[in-house]
């Protein structure tokens, strides 16, 4: 029982500091970058960098979640959810944002499909960050509905 108990406050920490990393980053601390910085190029530079140290932590976070699940029941949905995460995130690092560094143009500055990536870039970040907050309150409801 205490190891579960153990396993179960774990694993909540795992979802609380991946997820919580996802929203700070990408809605708190990537817009004060550019908000307060002179350049939006080092801005983004400097979000482009903790975006990448997200990707990280997400591996690491979800990856450990996944060892965790108990492929039955209600597992299934929150293996699934993790997976879909993480496919998000390495994709947005390793397919979307190579691809927006090729549409800058050769003084720096963004090329014409340099918006349209940010914007499915943004978007999948968006639906990260929201399947992440469904994990976390599903994670929460599965917790108080099994009479703890």
């Amino acid at each position: 029982m205490i190891r579960g108990r153990a396993l179960g406050v774990g694993e909540q920490l795992l979802q609380t500091l991946w997820v919580g990393c996802l929203w700070t980053v990408g809605y708190l601390v990537a817009p004060v970058l550019f908000a307060e910085l002179d350049s939006n190029a080092q801005a983004g530079q400097v979000a482009g960098t903790l975006f990448t140290l997200v990707t990280w932590l997400s591996l690491v976070c979800g990856g450990l979640l996944l060892l965790t699940l108990n492929l039955n029941g209600a597992d299934r949905l929150r293996g699934f959810v993790i997976v879909a995460m993480l496919v998000l995130v390495c994709a947005n690092e390793w397919g979307i944002r190579p691809a927006m560094e090729a549409a800058r143009l050769p003084d720096g500055t963004t090329g014409p499909r340099f918006g349209l990536l940010h914007g499915v870039s943004a978007t999948m970040y968006l639906v990260t960050s929201l399947t992440g907050l469904f994990l976390v309150a599903a994670d929460r409801w599965r917790i108080s509905g099994s009479g703890e």
